[in-house]
């Protein structure tokens, strides 16, 4: 009995072993935003654009970005890679809406306001926010 269940026993732990290395999906605002900066600074772009919400003026607004984020050269997009991330407030306009403002430690001088607003219960970028004179 105890040699056919001892193989069940090992096989079920390693799924689980295995299962556990992967990445959870970001929940409160704070993951979100953290998550959406850091895909951009790894030149991540594909899982930033998962962090956006969906509406006609933020997908041309990041197309845009992208178009521009990608004409940096190599030497640029490695030092955005080893950056850290700063975030420099954190203002919660209501129990839906936050507003973060970050920068790197590649341009410590820049500062960049990030809105979150909660959407179908997830935490979203709201994109066109982050375009200067669009607030």
């Amino acid at each position: 009995m105890v040699k056919k269940i001892f193989p069940l026993f090992t096989a079920l732990f390693f799924l689980m072993a295995c299962n556990g290395n992967s990445k959870k999906e970001p929940v409160t605002d704070t993951d979100v935003a953290t998550a959406f900066i850091r895909a951009v600074l790894d030149n991540d772009l594909t899982t930033a654009g998962k962090f956006i919400l969906t509406d006609e003026t933020n997908q041309q607004f990041f197309e845009t970005f992208k178009r521009q984020y990608r004409q940096k050269d190599q030497a640029e997009l490695e030092k955005y890679k080893t950056a850290d991330i700063i975030i420099n407030t954190m203002d919660p306009q209501n129990d839906s809406v936050t507003i973060i403002n970050y920068s790197n430690s590649y341009e410590k001088n820049t500062k960049t306001n990030l809105k979150l607003v909660r959407s179908g219960g997830k935490w979203l970028v709201d994109f066109k926010y982050t375009v200067p004179d669009n607030k």
